[in-house]
């Protein structure tokens, strides 16, 4: 009697489930970075609100805010940032986003100032 076996035998199951892990393996890392990077476009598009914020009070009151609930349109986190006014004074100002973005134990930080420099003091996608 010549029986056709239909059906994957546990060699082919157990190689699948080894190439995929493999794969998972390789890809994560990857994915993980990928999602840090887009989450520090959350921090910049903040702190460019806070930078406009700040104009619009400064054209209104002749200085730059030193608290942040006084800026309008502007809430004062962002996700996984917490934002922060950091100084002002009639004519400069700092703002800064503090934020772990990934499963380290380094905090990802953006700061900007009047002139609209972005500058991420501490990069925790490239830790």
């Amino acid at each position: 009697m010549n029986k056709k076996s239909k059906g994957f035998t546990l060699i082919e199951l157990l190689i699948t489930i080894a190439v995929m892990s493999t794969l998972v393996v390789i890809a994560l890392p990857l994915y993980t970075k990928y999602v840090a990077r887009s989450r520090q476009q959350e921090a910049k598009a903040q702190l460019m609100a806070v930078r406009q914020a700040q104009e619009i009070y400064k054209l209104q009151y002749g200085s730059y805010c030193l608290v942040a609930t006084d800026l309008s349109g502007w809430k004062g986190t962002a996700g996984k940032y917490a934002m922060a006014l950091t100084g002002a004074s009639a004519s400069t100002f700092s703002a800064s986003a503090t934020g772990n973005i990934d499963t380290d134990a380094t905090s990802d930080v953006w700061t900007i100032d009047q002139d609209g420099n972005l500058l991420n003091t501490t990069n925790d996608v490239d830790n």
